[in-house]
Formats: C-alpha cells, sequence, structure tokens
C-alpha cells in the first residue's frame, strides 16, 4: 500500500466532496474517520486533499490581497 495518494484520487475526492449535501466544508473541516467513511477514501488521501484545498485557498487569499494594494 502506499501512502502517497496520487493527483487523481486528489481531484476525485475534492470533486465528490464538492457535489455531497455535506460539501467541500465536511471534508475540511470533518473527522478524519467520518471523511474516510462517507467518501470511503484512506485518510492519507483526505489529508492530501486538504493540504491542496487550504493551499489554493491561501494563494487565492493573498493574490487577492497583493492585487488590492
Amino acid at each position: 500500500m502506499t501512502t502517497t495518494p496520487t493527483d487523481t484520487d486528489i481531484q476525485y475526492l475534492i470533486e465528490r466532496a464538492k457535489s455531497h449535501d455535506l460539501g467541500i466544508e465536511f471534508l475540511l473541516n470533518g473527522s478524519l474517520d467520518a471523511v474516510a467513511a462517507t467518501f470511503g477514501v484512506h485518510a492519507f488521501v483526505i489529508d492530501a486533499a486538504r493540504d491542496q484545498l487550504t493551499s489554493d485557498l491561501t494563494s487565492e487569499v493573498n493574490s487577492k490581497t497583493v492585487s488590492h494594494t
């Protein structure tokens, strides 16, 4: 078993979360075991998706901050 999820695994989870009733907020903030059970993925995929989403949000905030100064 590999502990490094593929980009495809990560994107698939993010897209599933976007269309799920519980949404991205659940992916970002739900307990690992609940998110894993809901989406049928390993915790490593959840952690990687959270890292990517957090990085994307940080980049978006930073670009908006820079463009408004």
